[in-house]
């Protein structure tokens, strides 16, 4: 082979590997590992949620989650869904009223990988919280991550406290509530798609 045929042959087999390469990044970046059907907007209804401290505890008679988004598919479990806006009703502390407003949004679900003790569930945190508390001579911002887990089985979307990645700022509340304190969120949301009724099932393949 001359040296023009081989310098050539170099170049078509550099560009055949390169262009095999593109396909093979694109096809890689459009493959998701989970799904979730029905997808869409969703609502969402908690009974008797919990806000903890290790001072004060604040207890709502029920949260609904009025605007959300199940999404399709996600490649790697993060943002499976959102959490546009939500609502917390007839909340006390120490029976005193409180009101409770989300301050930042959208709050984002994410999936971490099935639970290793019940093959119907997919733990998961949600992230970007963002919410604001104010009653009789106290108030006090909440923000960070919670942990839980979306039992396919029931339609719940259940947060269960651990972790500690949710936390107190901007307290101002005769010491029941202080700036890092850790708080455990406690909730059970029943999920349902807008458009069906029903509870989406979000799985990996």
């Amino acid at each position: 082979m001359n040296t023009l045929a081989r310098r050539a042959a170099i170049i078509v087999t550099a560009g055949a590997a390169a262009l095999g390469m593109a396909v093979t990044t694109a096809s890689a970046g459009t493959t998701s590992s989970w799904s979730a059907s029905p997808s869409g907007p969703y609502t969402a209804h908690a009974v008797s949620p919990t806000l903890d401290v290790p001072a004060a505890s604040l207890e709502c008679a029920s949260s609904d989650v009025t605007d959300g988004t199940v999404h399709a598919t996600s490649a790697d479990g993060t943002n499976i869904a959102t959490i546009d806006d939500i609502t917390f009703t007839d909340c006390s502390v120490g029976g005193l009223g409180f009101d409770v407003s989300m301050t930042v949004s959208p709050w984002t679900i994410n999936v971490t990988g099935v639970n290793s003790s019940n093959a119907n569930r997919v733990d998961g945190t949600v992230t970007g919280i963002a919410a604001h508390i104010e009653g009789f001579g106290c108030s006090a911002d909440f923000t960070g991550t919670v942990k839980g887990y979306y039992d396919n089985s029931t339609g719940d979307l259940v947060i269960d406290g651990t972790g500690n990645g949710l936390k107190a700022s901007n307290a101002d509340c005769l010491g029941l509530i202080n700036d890092d304190d850790v708080a455990a969120f406690n909730a059970s949301y029943h999920v349902k798609i807008t458009s069906t009724g029903t509870s989406p099932v979000i799985t990996t393949p």
